[in-house]
């Protein structure tokens, strides 16, 4: 007859932890599926190939999916139920690991035996009838079930005989009990695994059965043989084993004899000490337990006395049999110290459980948070990157375009300058050459390539005063166009190297990577023709002087040959002109295209970042469940509101104050903008920003979609503008605030982003008033990202974002100026003077744009109102960057430290 563990369905202590754990363990699944189907399907199809390839390249989903699986994993003893935590008691003590499982369990159960010998492994779980059976190794039923009236498991049934310990089949399979228990109820089955290091079959049976789903590892040592060479071993392996796995170190059979308490002529507890601390030491050394942990207080260590608890066990079963129950003396004995201790150990062992099932948890969807998080930080690179390439696109185009106009014009007045110059050159040239060049007139002789018989008299004229007029070219040209050559060596250094520089940038934009179809050419070839000819036009040699002679009478003066020669440039240099605005226009039109590519790649990454955000702020909800279970918001310790919700203090389980919460209650769409508020303000760690830790979600009925968002940060006392109004700092610590806000700054501009709501609402302050946080992410944006829409408080805005114009992290810089105005200021209550007499939020906001400002106040310095001024700039590029504000205001507050 075949028997299955569903025929007793446990109930207990851990019924909901296992029912949770499972539903979670689903959602981490799902979550991370949903993630590798975005990047598989959505991304390839929105994304260009090169940004998809990079990301399949870049994020490492196997580790975290085999993590996941491990959830899913069945034991290897033989169970059923694939995904029922168990309990695995190893240890080299043999009589020491029954002793433990028969007094955990209350009753006896398995053999104990102080002689050593070979044992399959046992299984032992909850059955309301008990039985006892074998499985294989694959989990079959091997023979028929043995129905028991008593739940002991004879040692013949475990123990293998001398000539099956090497019979794979035989040691490899696994006894299995039920058994009516208490304890088993939890929901927890117990393995009793034989000694490792003993035959390779039964470890790696033993490892097979560590290796399994929810393994809870008690390590039992013997006190009197302490951390011998064989179990240090045997923890070497099991943490080669299970990676991360948590050991719980029991350490039995600490009761001291009288006998030996004389024999060593000292106290009892002593002794028991001595042993205990013995024990903790050696595996502190050996960085099992870590070294800042105490005896007393560590929750994975603990000493106990089995014989103790077994003598009290059967004296009561004795009084119970015997109907002469003793109250006075049994309760006697369950106030002795090692029945209490035992008690003790219960309660830790199912605690220990329950941290496995948080680690678990917590590390497999800790793999698929950073997962998330890089996707999230490989879009706002892109999206940056493709704004910011843009941008420069187009700032390059018109810088080479006004270069090139520069140059156009330069040339131009080079010529005209120079044109005394040619003709005092052109003067020298027929003073010292002219009787040279006749003479060689003169010698000239006429090839037949020139002459021929067939021609008439007036062609051989014609031949001979071009042959004439071609030697004359090729002796002026040597030396009159010397000139143009100096001249272009006055443009090259300058005008045309940036402007060489300019097109290798729009090249850099417009290459191969811009993916126009059909479209060969690309902007920077073109322009590069364009410089090219810039650079050798003066040099080429038209035939000017043949030119000059077919305007003239036949004879050559220096002014018709310096006119030619001027008029020749000026009509080049025109020619070039056209030329390169007909080309730019083509780059114009590629840079567009180009645009407009990127410009859709980033749309698709704005649209898909909301959903992986989602996804990530999903995913810390669940690890958040375990993290913080048994915290509790104080709904009476309210720290504050604002637009989006209440912050209140949240509890831990000690009822202390330990964290804040903002509590937000959302519709479904919303969701988007505080899921990117959570992936901001979780991953960016810097000592000036607050960083959250933790996300709950909970849903206000199941049919509606409306949800409660409690997102978990660090409990700070309250922000700069409260603190303001209450107690009158001096000027040196408000300054000191300004110093550490525009730190935080300094980090967001960093990492790419922009808060948008910088002001002293959002700037919080611990008690003692050392630390101070920026908060408020719920408006924060990649630079990727923002657009032209207006958000902020009116009185800290930019009047770039007022006008609808599009702005950078400059803005933060110019609220930071209205920040350090009202910490000057210091009382809170008083406004700039254009905000007082402004009757609305419309009006502070036209004010701003109209470039209303702050007026000085009393006893200001130069410094500080420089520095402010400079920050509230209306041109966002003259601004100081944040950074730049940091050195400032440290100068600043140093002075007055001094």
């Amino acid at each position: 007859m075949a028997i299955s563990q569903a025929e007793a369905q446990p109930s207990g202590f851990l019924d909901e932890e296992i029912a949770e754990f499972r539903s979670n363990r689903d959602l981490i699944k799902e979550h991370l599926d949903t993630t590798q189907r975005l990047l598989t399907e959505s991304f390839s199809k929105a994304l260009s190939p090169e940004f998809s390839a990079k990301l399949q390249e870049s994020l490492k989903f196997e580790p975290v999916r085999q993590k996941v699986n491990q959830l899913y994993r069945g034991n290897q003893t033989g169970s059923s139920d694939s995904s029922k935590p168990c309990i695995i008691i190893v240890g080299q003590t043999k009589s020491g690991k029954s002793s433990f499982i028969n007094e955990l369990l209350g009753g006896t159960f398995v053999a104990q035996s102080q002689s050593p010998c070979t044992a399959r492994v046992t299984r032992l779980t909850y059955s309301d009838r008990i039985y006892v059976l074998v499985r294989s190794k694959t989990g079959e039923q091997i023979g028929d079930v043995q129905y028991l009236e008593k739940p002991t498991i004879e040692e013949d049934l475990v123990k293998l005989k001398d000539e099956d310990r090497e019979n794979d089949e035989l040691i490899s399979s696994t006894v299995e009990a039920g058994i009516k228990c208490e304890f088993l109820r939890h929901g927890i089955d117990i393995i009793d695994s034989p000694g490792l290091n003993e035959n390779s079959s039964l470890d790696s049976l033993t490892l097979g059965a560590i290796d399994s789903f929810l393994p809870i590892i008690i390590y039992v040592i013997d006190s009197n043989s302490g951390i011998t060479v064989a179990v240090q071993k045997d923890l070497t392996t099991i943490k080669k084993t299970v990676l991360g796995a948590e050991v719980f170190y029991l350490v039995t059979k600490m009761d001291v004899s009288k006998d030996t308490e004389q024999e060593a002529n000292r106290p009892a507890q002593e002794i028991e000490e001595e042993k205990a601390e013995r024990v903790f030491s050696k595996l502190q050394r050996l960085g099992y337990i870590s070294p800042n942990e105490t005896r007393d207080k560590c929750n994975k260590f603990l000493c106990v006395s089995c014989w103790e608890v077994r003598r009290f066990r059967r004296k009561k079963e004795l009084m119970i049999k015997k109907n002469k129950l003793d109250p006075e003396a049994l309760k006697e004995m369950e106030n002795s110290k090692w029945v209490r201790r035992f008690e003790e150990v219960k309660t830790r062992i199912l605690k220990f459980a329950q941290d496995q099932f948080r680690n678990l948890i917590v590390s497999s969807g800790g793999g698929l948070r950073r997962i998330q998080s890089e996707i999230l930080t490989l879009f706002m690179d892109k999206a940056t990157n493709i704004k910011e390439s843009n941008l420069r696109k187009k700032k390059a185009l018109y810088q080479i375009k006004s270069l090139e106009q520069e140059i156009h014009q330069q040339s131009k007045s080079i010529v005209e300058k120079n044109r005394d110059e040619l003709l005092r050159q052109a003067g020298l040239f027929f003073a010292e050459r002219k009787p040279l060049i006749l003479d060689e007139v003169r010698a000239l002789k006429y090839s037949e390539s020139v002459i021929s018989a067939d021609m008439s008299q007036k062609d051989i004229e014609k031949k001979c005063v071009d042959e004439i007029h071609a030697l004359i070219n090729d002796r002026i040209n040597c030396v009159i166009l010397r000139l143009p050559q100096r001249w272009g060596s006055e443009i090259v250094p300058t005008g045309i190297r940036r402007l060489k520089a300019e097109s290798r940038r729009v090249r850099k934009g417009c290459g191969t990577d811009a993916r126009v179809p059909g479209v060969k050419e690309d902007a920077s070839r073109r322009l590069l023709v364009v410089v090219k000819g810039l650079l050798i036009g003066s040099f080429e040699c038209y035939n000017i002087q043949d030119k000059a002679f077919r305007e003239t009478d036949g004879t050559i003066s220096k002014e018709n040959l310096v006119e030619c020669l001027i008029t020749s440039l000026k009509e080049w240099f025109e020619k070039q002109h056209r030329e390169f605005l007909d080309n730019i226009a083509s780059s114009e039109q590629l840079v567009e295209s180009c645009m407009k590519l990127t410009e859709k790649e980033r749309s698709e990454i704005k649209t898909l970042y909301p959903r992986v955000a989602r996804l990530h702020m999903l995913t810390m909800d669940v690890i958040s469940k375990y993290k913080y279970r048994g915290f509790r918001i104080d709904t009476e310790g309210n720290l504050g509101s604002g637009a989006q919700g209440e912050v209140f203090r949240v509890l831990n389980e000690s009822g202390e104050p330990a964290l804040a919460a903002k509590r937000i209650v959302s519709d479904e769409p919303s969701l988007d903008d505080i899921a990117t508020e959570v992936y901001h303000s979780s991953v960016l760690e810097h000592d000036n920003l607050v960083h959250v830790v933790g996300v709950r979600l909970h849903k206000s009925k199941p049919d509606e979609k409306r949800w409660t968002v409690e997102i978990y940060m660090e409990l700070m006392c309250c922000d700069a503008w409260n603190l303001m109004q209450r107690h009158r700092l001096p000027v040196r610590q408000r300054l000191k605030i300004g110093l550490e806000l525009a730190k935080a700054l300094q980090f967001l501009h960093s990492s790419e982003l922009i808060h948008r709501d910088v002001k002293l609402a959002n700037v919080l302050v611990s008690e003692d008033l050392r630390q101070v946080k920026l908060s408020d992410f719920g408006l924060v944006k990649s630079t990727g990202f923002v657009n032209r829409t207006l958000v902020g408080t009116p009185i800290y805005l930019a009047p770039e974002l007022v006008r609808g114009e599009s702005y950078h992290t400059s803005a933060d810089v110019f609220s930071l100026g209205i920040a350090l105005w009202y910490l000057f200021e210091g009382t809170g209550k008083r406004h700039p003077e254009y905000v007082e007499i402004m009757p609305s939020v419309g009006a502070i906001l036209l004010a701003g744009a109209l470039d209303c400002r702050p007026t000085r106040l009393p006893n200001m310095s130069d410094q500080l109102w420089d520095l402010m001024e400079s920050c509230w700039s209306g041109t966002p590029d003259s601004r100081p960057t944040a950074k730049a504000a940091v050195e400032s205001l440290q100068k600043i507050v140093d002075s007055l430290e001094s």
